[in-house]
């Protein structure tokens, strides 16, 4: 089963994202993770078999970025 976490954070543009893009690729794989930089919460959206809550965070946060999980239920979405 894999696990969908999602993650407010500070990361504005593509800019910002090449700082930490290498260290999300190494922990995540490349297409496991997106973020949306239209939403005013700029998204990080993360899909994986296993929770990489902490080492996420850890990333984003040494480099300056806020990183803050946010809680949702698939319920919300009528799925």
């Amino acid at each position: 089963m894999m696990d969908i976490t999602i993650f407010k954070t500070s990361v504005r543009d593509m800019h910002d994202l090449s700082t930490i893009k290498h260290k999300m690729d190494n922990l995540l794989g490349t297409k496991n993770w997106t973020f949306a930089f239209e939403d005013e919460d700029k998204i990080l959206r993360v899909v994986s078999a296993r929770s990489y809550i902490p080492a996420v965070r850890k990333i984003l946060m040494r480099y300056g970025f806020l990183c803050e999980e946010l809680p949702y239920s698939l319920d919300e979405f009528n799925v």
